[in-house]
Order: structure tokens, then sequence, then C-alpha cells
């Protein structure tokens, strides 16, 4: 698959829609995928004719189950920490410091990298039928791109760390009741429920949208925090625990 293969795109009132197409391999987060959403966010962040862009998954299966494993375990140790921080961690800035409205329209499962994306975006509508996990433990890793951060202040410490200490899949009630989900709505539904929510917020001023993006999250301006977060996620790496597989620590 093409690189301009791997997303799907349309805009229609003001709102464009960006979907991870990789459904045989339930939108997984490879090379191509990364760079494409980059680019695609930077470019829709000074077009005038974008004010609110969702972010969703092709297929009914999967919103996105994380990162590409495959192409992960394929990649020379040598450029695993290089290829996270340019590739991996250059989207997630692009998407967390998105001036307009991200809304995720999650269609099925949010797993790992798939729960960081969905917890980046300002809103989160979800299937029924979603799950969530950050799934990162159960690899020998942690959720490295704010999505520790980002989950403590929705959920609170205490929940975020039962979260991603167990790995837990949340299915889409228990995920609307800790305010991971905005709401819940049947499958046949998420389309138009987050079209029609997107239009209502791309029918606002933009300039006082933005604005009031910016006065939101300026309270949750943690830098230092995703800065941290990224860095101890290395030793992961150094202790050589990260992608050693579910299973590998149990006695």
């Amino acid at each position: 698959m093409n690189r301009q293969d791997v997303l799907k795109i349309k805009v229609e009132d003001y709102v464009a829609w960006i979907s991870i197409n990789r459904p045989d391999h339930s939108n997984a987060l490879s090379r191509d995928v990364f760079v494409s959403l980059r680019e695609e966010l930077d470019r829709m962040a000074v077009d005038d004719n974008v004010r609110v862009v969702v972010i969703t998954g092709e297929g009914k299966k999967a919103f996105c189950a994380g990162i590409d494993l495959k192409e992960r375990a394929a990649m020379p140790e040598h450029e695993i920490l290089p290829y996270r921080e340019t590739v991996i961690r250059s989207f997630f800035h692009s998407l967390g410091n998105f001036p307009k409205p991200s809304v995720a329209a999650v269609n099925g499962v949010a797993y790992g990298g798939g729960a960081e994306v969905a917890l980046a975006c300002d809103i989160r509508i979800a299937s029924t039928t979603a799950r969530f996990s950050q799934s990162e433990i159960r690899w020998g890793m942690i959720p490295a791109c704010g999505g520790c951060q980002r989950l403590r202040m929705i959920v609170g410490i205490g929940r975020a760390k039962e979260l991603i200490f167990t790995g837990r899949v949340v299915d889409a009630e228990e995920a609307v009741r800790l305010g991971i989900f905005n709401r819940a709505v049947p499958p046949e539904e998420l389309e138009m429920e987050t079209q029609k929510l997107a239009v209502e917020i791309a029918g606002h001023s933009p300039v006082a949208v933005r604005q009031a993006k910016k006065a939101i999250d300026v309270g949750a301006a943690v830098s230092e925090a995703y800065e941290y977060e990224f860095e101890v996620s290395k030793a992961c790496y150094f202790a050589g625990d990260a992608m050693a597989g579910p299973g590998r620590f149990k006695r």
C-alpha cells in the first residue's frame, strides 16, 4: 500500500474526516500512517476550509489497534529510538498542538498507540462496540506520547494507574462513565452523530473556538510532564523489556 493510500480524506461543511485505511491490519500505525497523518494535520491547520478534524478508522473492527508491531519487530535495534523521536513523537506533537478542534470517532478497538490517538483528540465519540485499552504494559512498555498525562487528567490518578498498570480493556459503557468517551452511540449512528457535532462546532466563530481551545488547554499545559513521560519510557528499551510480549513477565 502506497503512502497516499493509507488515509482516506473527505471534507464537508468545514469538517475534515481523516480515516486510517488499514482495516486488514486493524488500522495499525505504520510509518506511512504516522507520516501521512502528520502531513495532513499540518496542512489542515492552515486550511481555512477546515474548521474541525475528525479522526477515525476504516471498517467496523478497529479505530486503531496501536503501533504496527510487525513493522516495529523488523526494525534494526539502532533505528527504534530515533524512529520514536522523529516519526511517532512528531505526529503526536502535531495532533496534541493542533489549533482547531479534533474529534475521535472511535468505531472499534482503540488499543495502545490507538488509545493515545483518541486521548490526544479534544472530544471522543464512540460506538457502543468500541473498546479502550492502554495496553502498552503487556508489551513491556508504557504510554509514552502523552497517554499517561492525558488519561490522568481525564480519569484521575488512581484510575489512570489502574488502567495503565493492568492494561485492561474497558468497554464503551465504562469508558463513558470514566469520561474517556464523551458518549457512545449505536455503530450505525456514529458517523452521523459525529458529523452533527462537528458541524455544530464548525458553525461558530473559528477564532472564538480556537481561542476557547487555547484557554481550556492552558490549564492542562504539562509539556514538561510529556517530555518526562517520553524520556522514562526509554528505560523499557534499555532493559530489553519492550516488545517482549504478553506473558513474558509471568512467573
